[in-house]
């Protein structure tokens, strides 16, 4: 992200519930706070891998398009971590 400041995506971290709270620690970190686009822990969020299968088990998902992430998805701000 800090390489292609004017390429504006979502990135999703994903993995096991039990690393939760370090993951949005680690995207909370001052240091990603100063990335030309924006605060990491606004466009970099947190997705377990439970959420996934989840995700991945809904028979309409070929139908999706990618805001259904925003269902799953955990971000750092709105976390009590």
């Amino acid at each position: 992200m800090s390489l292609q400041p004017n390429l504006k995506i979502k990135a999703h971290i994903a993995a096991p519930v039990a690393r939760r709270r370090k993951v949005l620690q680690e995207i909370s970190r001052p240091v990603f706070a100063l990335i030309e686009s924006g605060p990491m822990s606004e466009s970099c969020s947190y997705l377990s891998y439970d959420a996934i299968k989840e995700l991945a088990s809904e028979k309409n998902l070929s139908y999706m398009n990618d805001s259904v992430l925003e269902n799953y998805a955990e971000y750092a701000q709105e976390s009590d971590f």
